[in-house]
């Protein structure tokens, strides 16, 4: 609800602060007090255009404030969290400041925010309903919402929505599988040329220093031979050797421990030293016998050892790497093998969440398309309560036929999204013989306003913006159809809060809250200025209004009963 609008510096404005209430709140005044100036002003704080001729002569700058309460569900309340605006108790300020020199500020709860956001909200809050552009009935892309809104399908809607959601889904997930699938494809002869080459080369672990070493030993088998020979002689074959001095060392030892016992344990350590030569003398001479010169086979190595070190080098620096990087790579052929498999069943869940989409999307549209040969009826009647018998409304939907389209309906291909297939637009006659248009192409002043009172009253409920703004709704009307006028939008308070200037009593008299608007002169200026009616000032606005300025007893007693019916 708009609790409260302040302005100042403003075209006649200085500083006018109005108090809204909830229901209808009728503003009358003389031709060219300022009512439409409001309006104005109202528009600016809600993100309309800003041109520096508004502000008052004389001013540097003007202001707009305007202070909305919003229920608990408002969907203002999402769009500010997203910007980061808090709303405590559901209070929203919003300012807007225009400067002389062309500059205009925008705020939203005392932070600054740019005017299309203002814009933006102002399209949530707010419908203006005259000569002006911030109507969302006139936009083409809240039609079909409109139009779901009055059939009652949000819930069908909802089910297509939510069949649309999970078939984009899984096109995402079948595109991912399809692009790593392409990917392996492309690896794919890669990976099996290099798992054959070394699968081919059957490669165990450490293989390469066990042949590092043989190839040692086969590069200097005959120096190695001729050590161990050497070796064995000196320890035990030839004269003099150090098994035959440890002997002599060992029959000396044996002599001193007859003399001195306590030797003992050191001839059992000559003796077992004695032991280790004649080991280790066989040792060589078994080792000289098994070493070999055999150039055949220090090729063999040394080829195999070539081709480890290819190895190595191309698949990680070493035999337990390249073993590693097989196992991965078989791996990546089995996922490749896996993810055609895959890829084959998503195409054949995507086939059928298509033909499910289109099912619920051909429901859909049947449905919209009974709505909207109701609505259209009931639109027409609304306009012939309110003197506007000859006008022809429809519905017109746009669907967009393409080869490539997900949604199928009666063998054709269509684009579609999550509201289904089509969109809807408003098309409207107002008189006779003349081509039906769309809507926002149709009419203006007081007959667009018309036009939206009853839409709107027909199209109650289906709409989240809760404040209607009725410039020159009465323009053209006298009489019976101004009592009707006034009815409905009476009607349409208790589901909106409903600002509405008139020049008619029939429209004024159901009033929640009535504002008079005048010019004064003050120092020589002419200011406008608002003043909030009850009682006997509320029976002379209205008998200002059936007989001008001069009021006599009739006219007054006129507007006094007119009161007391009401």
């Amino acid at each position: 609800m708009l609790c409260r609008l302040h302005v100042i510096n403003y075209a006649l404005i200085d500083d006018v602060q109005i108090e809204f209430g909830p229901g209808l709140n009728i503003i009358t005044g003389e031709t060219g007090a300022g009512k439409s100036i409001l309006i104005g002003a109202l528009g600016l704080v809600l993100g309309m255009r800003a041109r520096p001729e508004v502000i008052r002569t004389g001013e540097e700058r003007c202001v707009v404030d305007a202070i909305f309460d919003l229920h608990a569900d408002h969907p203002c309340l999402s769009f500010l969290a997203e910007m980061g605006i808090g709303v405590e108790e559901g209070e929203l300020i919003l300012r807007r400041e225009v400067l002389a020199e062309g500059r205009s500020r925008c705020y939203a709860n005392g932070l600054a925010i740019p005017v299309r956001a203002l814009h933006a909200l102002g399209k949530l809050l707010v419908d203006l309903h005259g000569q002006h552009e911030h109507q969302s009935l006139l936009d083409v892309d809240r039609h079909v919402d409109f139009l779901d809104g009055f059939g009652g399908l949000e819930d069908m809607r909802e089910v297509v929505g939510a069949a649309y959601r999970g078939l984009v889904e899984r096109q995402d997930r079948l595109d991912e599988q399809e692009a790593e699938a392409k990917r392996l494809r492309e690896r794919r002869e890669l990976l099996e040329f290099q798992v054959e080459e070394i699968s081919a080369a059957a490669l165990e672990p450490d293989e390469d220093e066990r042949l590092a070493q043989e190839r040692s030993v086969l590069m200097y088998a005959e120096r190695l031979i001729e050590a161990a020979v050497r070796l064995e002689t000196l320890l035990y074959q030839g004269e003099d050797s150090i098994e035959d001095r440890l002997g002599e060392a060992s029959r000396l030892l044996d002599e001193a421990v007859g003399m001195d016992g306590s030797l003992n344990p050191r001839l059992e350590e000559l003796n077992a030293l004695r032991y280790g030569v004649e080991e280790l003398a066989r040792f060589f001479t078994d080792y000289a016998r098994h070493v070999e010169h055999n150039p055949e086979r220090l090729a063999e190595v040394a080829e195999r050892l070539e081709l480890l070190g290819h190895l190595k080098k191309k698949y990680g620096g070493s035999l337990e790497a390249a073993l590693a990087y097989r196992g991965k790579a078989l791996e990546e052929l089995a996922r490749s093998e896996e993810l055609d498999v895959c890829v084959d069943d998503a195409r054949a869940e995507i086939e059928a969440a298509k033909a499910r989409f289109s099912e619920l999307c051909g429901k859909l549209a049947r449905a919209r398309e009974k709505a909207a040969r109701r609505l259209s009826s009931d639109i027409r009647k609304a306009l012939g309560e309110l003197g506007m018998p000859s006008v022809a409304f429809q519905v017109e939907f746009n669907r967009r036929e393409t080869p490539g389209g997900i949604a199928a309906l009666n063998g054709r291909r269509f684009e579609a999204g999550p509201k289904g297939i089509e969109q809807a637009e408003f098309h409207m006659s107002t008189n006779p013989g003349e081509a039906i248009r769309p809507l926002a192409k149709v009419a203006s002043g007081g007959e667009i306003s018309r036009i939206m009172l009853a839409m709107k009253t027909v199209l109650a409920h289906t709409n989240s913006v809760q404040v209607l703004i009725f410039d020159e709704i009465d323009i053209g009307i006298s009489g019976r159809i101004a009592e009707v006028v006034g009815k409905k939008l009476k009607d349409l308070s208790q589901t909106y809060q409903a600002v509405s200037i008139t020049h008619l009593p029939q429209i004024a008299k159901m009033a929640d809250r009535h504002f008079s608007v005048r010019k004064e002169m003050e120092k020589g200026r002419t200011v406008t200025r608002v003043q909030a009616l009850g009682g006997e000032d509320r029976a002379e606005a209205l008998a200002k209004l059936m007989g001008g300025e001069e009021i006599s007893k009739v006219t007054m007693a006129h507007a006094r009963e007119m009161l007391r019916q009401h």
